[in-house]
């Protein structure tokens, strides 16, 4: 039965662990002067090398003849325990066995002594998803286990682990094997398995497993199944990836701000049945090279490309500014975890493309064509007029009770939130939040990243979405000021949709903010559906009447 390559080539002795010299110079050191410790925690991301070392050093510590600290793999202890002949090595998975009556029963085993060798040794697997019981159950036994007894227990994510766990072992961290030391290994592999591995797809092969030696074997493996001779060509078309001629294009149709090219692009793509996912996985890695090579002087290291590719990605990078790079980042691993979710993967993939078209070379998303602010007069002038009457009443209503204030006490509004509701006493009497809105809305500014709080706000509450999808936002200091209907009101009076909506700002924009109506002077409603401001014939009927009552008022206007 064939036997899978990265199961063929596993690792014998320490010499032919790759890439963690720290770790197994260390084990080797500890079994040649007998420091052996009675548990030790093996931790890294997946495919490391942590299982292996733990068996090398399960046969080590009871080969009957080490060589250096490594296990000799001849006598019948090695044999033994490569074959799983010899009992006396448990390897235990905690992802399946994790709850108290499984630690339990390993518990009752160590009380045996080891049948053919010296130590008995327990490698637990995954150990981070053993439950709190079975950690607690664990503890006394891996702080004092019988003098035979040897623990290694190995996790992806030491971060769960319990201190007093962590407390009780030698811990060694794995690090990713690095993508050169990963493609000498390949190239030796294949050479072995009478096949060619050229070093671009040596390369490619290195990035895609992420400093995962075991990914890296199964990705040659799968792709010497199609040709012995392993060039870039093979590996994409073994994994599902564009390819670096696609790639380059996309950037270069990006550059040149070309979405109808691009549309194109991707259409062809999925005819070929090529993965958004990994398509958009594919320009976050090309794009954090653009990034890099716009910010960081020295790169060395850095970008893991041939010679090549890094003089292409050079040529490309000096199209884009540092702020586009970073925006263009930003966006796709935005739209990566959409179509993780389970969005329409192509709509998302075209999508953030045409956005990416968009960005200046600030940086800054180019908004959407947005309504006009309010103090920006409409062509129809009925904002400014609206505002002119609401002051000449208000200037009247002062000569006429013959007040010598400057201005009118204004009419307070209370805050989404605040203890005060119309039709309630006033704020003074309970002791409530209200504020004057409409002084605040007259002086309020347009809230640019409103619309990404909406965006944001579809996913935790689509009723929410789908009634303030159109609505626009004003901020004047901490107060955010919401321009929307009268049901869009009422939705704003609900405590879930408030807190929903000021935790999304201050994630968005670091402001612990109030909320209230958009509600300035004059009472000018903003019509969502027409995209301007709603036209009043009666207030718009003469600019002679509006001349008049403001000399009766005793105010100048300079007509214009």
């Amino acid at each position: 039965m064939y036997q899978v390559l990265y199961r063929k080539w596993r690792p014998k002795t320490f010499a032919d662990v790759v890439g963690q010299p720290h770790v197994t110079e260390t084990l080797k050191n500890e079994l040649i002067t007998g420091r052996v410790a009675h548990a030790y925690l093996f931790t890294g991301s997946r495919g490391t090398g942590k299982t292996t070392c733990a068996k090398i050093f399960a046969k080590a510590v009871n080969c009957l003849h080490p060589i250096d600290g490594n296990p000799c793999g001849e006598c019948e202890i090695c044999r033994g325990i490569e074959d799983e002949s010899i009992m006396d090595v448990t390897e235990m998975d905690a992802a399946s066995n994790r709850k108290i009556e499984d630690i339990r029963d390993l518990l009752e085993e160590i009380r045996y002594t080891p049948a053919q060798a010296k130590y008995r040794v327990f490698i637990v697997d995954e150990v981070h998803m053993l439950t709190t019981e079975a950690f607690n159950a664990l503890l006394k036994t891996l702080e004092e286990p019988p003098s035979y007894v040897i623990f290694i227990l190995a996790t992806t994510e030491p971060h769960k682990l319990p201190a007093t766990i962590l407390s009780r072992c030698q811990r060694f961290d794995f690090h990713r094997v690095t993508p050169q030391a990963i493609c000498e290994r390949l190239r030796y592999i294949a050479q072995q398995e009478g096949g060619d591995l050229d070093d671009e797809a040596g390369l490619m092969i290195a990035r895609l497993a992420d400093g995962g030696m075991r990914d890296a074997l199964s990705i040659l493996d799968q792709a010497m199944g199609k040709s012995k001779q392993v060039n870039a060509l093979t590996v994409c078309e073994t994994v599902g990836m564009a390819g670096t001629g696609y790639i380059n294009e996309i950037a270069g149709d990006i550059a040149k701000r070309d979405p109808a090219a691009l549309m194109k692009l991707i259409n062809e793509l999925y005819a070929n049945s090529k993965d958004m996912i990994r398509l958009c996985d594919e320009l976050i890695g090309y794009f954090r090279s653009i990034m890099i090579l716009c910010t960081v002087k020295d790169s060395d290291g850095l970008i893991v490309a041939s010679e090549a590719e890094l003089t292409e990605l050079k040529q490309t990078a000096a199209q884009f500014t540092p702020a586009r790079a970073i925006e263009i980042v930003n966006l796709l691993q935005s739209s990566y975890e959409k179509m993780a979710r389970g969005v329409n993967k192509r709509v998302e993939m075209e999508t953030v493309l045409i956005k990416i078209c968009g960005i200046p070379d600030n940086g800054t998303q180019t908004a959407q064509p947005s309504p006009p602010v309010r103090q920006q007069a409409a062509p129809d002038q009925s904002a400014v007029i609206h505002s002119l009457l609401s002051r000449i009443e208000s200037l009247e209503r002062t000569v006429r009770s013959g007040l010598l204030q400057s201005r009118p006490t204004a009419q307070t509004v209370p805050i989404y939130g605040s203890t005060s509701e119309p039709g309630s006493k006033s704020p003074a009497e309970k002791g409530g939040a209200a504020v004057n809105v409409r002084e605040l809305s007259d002086s309020a500014q347009l809230y640019g990243d409103w619309s990404r709080v909406i965006e944001v706000l579809q996913e935790s509450n689509q009723a929410a979405y789908s009634v303030l999808a159109n609505s626009r936002a004003f901020i004047n200091g901490k107060y955010l000021l919401i321009e929307t209907g009268g049901f869009g009101r009422d939705m704003l009076r609900s405590a879930q949709v408030k807190d929903s909506i000021k935790n999304i700002v201050k994630q968005i924009s670091g402001i612990d903010c109030r909320l209230g109506p958009y509600t300035p002077s004059g009472a000018v409603q903003y019509n969502l559906s027409e995209n301007k401001y709603r036209s009043d014939d009666t207030h718009l009927a003469s600019a002679e009447k509006i001349m008049q009552r403001a000399q009766e008022a005793g105010v100048d206007v300079e007509e214009d």
